[in-house]
């Protein structure tokens, strides 16, 4: 005689590895994000900075319009063309940590990103007590980011 099976003994529902799967994934998602997210101020400012010039390039591009940024040793702003003038876009964001631009040499500049995905030359220095990391575009290029 065979032994009969009940319907406990037919192994895993449906659901219980659905719930098995998610929790994975959630597990996943939370280590990945903890790992790759920059843990000094520094390392935001760079990181940050590269992120809304990458942006700001890709908008332009898509929506066939000029774009700008107004870079500061304080920080930020986002800007747009409207009749011949730069307009401020939203509010200033501010550096965390030491930032020098260097590049375009004059404060009152706005690095401008075109239809074409051209874009102004830009190269600043983010600070730090033991070095420093500098961003640079060349206008054509996207940003990179090295320690100095």
């Amino acid at each position: 005689m065979e032994p009969r099976m009940t319907r406990r003994d037919r192994g895993f529902t449906l659901v219980e590895l659905m719930v098995v799967i998610a929790i994975l994934a959630l597990l996943t998602l939370t280590a990945t994000l903890g790992v790759n997210r920059p843990r000094t101020a520094h390392a935001q400012d760079w990181s940050r900075f590269q992120d809304i010039h990458a942006r700001l390039r890709e908008q332009a591009v898509l929506g066939r319009q000029v774009l700008g940024l107004a870079l500061t040793p304080d920080g930020y702003r986002r800007m747009r063309r409207t009749g011949g003038t730069w307009q401020p876009e939203g509010p200033d964001a501010a550096w965390r940590g030491p930032v020098r631009v260097e590049a375009p040499f004059d404060p009152r500049e706005v690095v401008a990103f075109l239809p074409s995905g051209q874009s102004t030359p830009v190269r600043l220095r983010f600070e730090t007590d033991t070095g420093a990391t500098r961003c640079e575009s060349d206008g054509w290029r996207a940003m990179t980011c090295a320690d100095r």
